[in-house]
C-alpha cells in the first residue's frame, strides 16, 4: 500500500470469535508483515476494554484487526499507540461527518454517539513493545442496534449514505499508516493532534469516580495515558482507565 506497510496481508475470515485473538495465534505460528489485517464479517465474541463487548451486525460495519511492530516505543509510554490508531481512526470519519472527536482513552464519536471502539493490545519485550494488535470496531451500514449500549450511531444513520466496505477498509489503512508514522516524524503533533479533538476537552464537564459525582474539566493526558483535569474547586485530579465516566 505504501512505504510503511509495504507488504501489508489481508486474511478474511467469514466469522470469527475475536479478530484480536485470531491475529495473535496466527502472529504466534508465522511471522506476519507488519500492517497484516485479519477481517471479518461477523464477529462473535468482539471485545473491548475490560468486560465490554462491541455489537455488530454481520457484514454491515467493519470489524478487523492489524499487526505492528512499534518496537521503538518503550513500554511506559506505550499510550501513544491509543493516540495514533484513534487519531487514525477520527482522520477516517471525518472525511464523511463533522463534530467528530477521541472519547478518551480511544473511543471515537461523533457528537454524543460512540461510532468507534479500539482494543489495543501491547506485547512488551523487555523495556520496548515487540508486538501490538490494535482491533477496530467502526459502525459502517448498521441501522439498528439490538444491543443495550446507550448511544451507538454508524456512518450510515448519519448521512443516509450505503459504503463499500472493502473501499472503507483501504481508506481506514491508509488513515493508520499515516499516523503510525508520526509516531517517529512527528510526535509532538501526534499528541497536539489528540489533545485538540479530543471529547469535551477544555469545557466542564460532570464525572463520576468511586460512586461520587464532580464537576471538573479535562486539562491533558500524560504519558501514562491518565487522564488530567481540574475541579470546579480547583483541585488537580489524575485518574487511570476505568476510574472515571462521563455523566452524559
Amino acid at each position: 500500500m505504501n512505504h510503511i506497510f509495504p507488504h501489508r496481508e489481508i486474511i478474511r475470515i467469514a466469522q470469527t470469535a475475536s479478530t484480536n485473538s485470531y491475529l495473535l495465534q496466527l502472529s504466534n505460528e508465522r511471522e506476519l508483515p507488519e500492517g497484516a489485517v485479519v477481517v471479518t464479517d461477523r464477529q462473535t465474541q468482539g471485545r473491548g476494554h475490560g468486560n465490554n463487548s462491541w455489537e455488530s451486525e454481520p457484514g454491515m460495519n467493519l470489524t478487523f484487526s492489524m499487526i505492528l511492530y512499534p518496537v521503538y516505543v518503550e513500554a511506559s509510554g506505550q499510550f501513544i499507540l491509543s493516540k495514533a490508531i484513534s487519531l487514525a481512526v477520527y482522520d477516517f470519519i471525518a472525511q464523511f461527518v463533522s463534530d467528530v472527536s477521541v472519547k478518551w482513552p480511544n473511543d471515537v464519536y461523533v457528537g454524543d454517539r460512540k461510532i468507534a471502539g479500539i482494543l489495543i493490545e501491547n506485547f512488551i519485550e523487555g523495556a520496548y513493545l515487540k508486538k501490538s494488535i490494535a482491533g477496530i470496531g467502526l459502525n459502517i451500514n448498521q441501522e439498528h442496534f439490538l444491543s443495550d449500549a446507550p448511544n451507538p450511531v454508524s456512518l450510515r444513520q448519519l448521512t443516509g449514505n450505503t459504503y463499500p466496505l472493502e473501499n472503507c477498509l483501504e481508506n481506514l489503512c491508509a488513515c493508520i499508516a499515516n499516523r503510525y508514522r508520526m509516531i517517529t516524524e512527528n510526535i509532538h503533533q501526534l499528541h497536539s493532534d489528540y489533545l485538540q479533538h479530543l471529547y469535551r476537552f477544555g469545557k466542564p464537564n460532570r464525572f463520576s469516580a468511586g460512586g461520587i459525582s464532580f464537576d471538573a474539566t479535562i486539562t491533558g493526558v500524560n504519558r501514562l495515558g491518565m487522564i488530567e483535569m481540574t475541579t470546579a474547586n480547583g483541585e488537580h485530579k489524575t485518574f487511570g482507565f476505568k476510574e472515571i465516566t462521563f455523566e452524559i
